[in-house]
């Protein structure tokens, strides 16, 4: 799921009590957003590239 989407159903949307919860400042929850990280199991991805069939 997109990670604005887990913040908002983990943390009532608070970007904030997120970023306290994993030890890093708001602003790098913000570029994570900016940048399209999903959470899959409990893990934070960000996407490389497209793969070539």
């Amino acid at each position: 799921m997109p990670l604005i989407d887990y913040i908002k159903s983990h943390y009532d949307g608070n970007r904030t009590r997120f970023a306290e919860a994993q030890g890093v400042k708001p602003q790098q929850v913000t570029q994570w957003i900016k940048n399209g990280f999903i959470v899959v199991d409990g893990a934070l991805y960000s996407h490389r590239r497209e793969l070539k069939i």
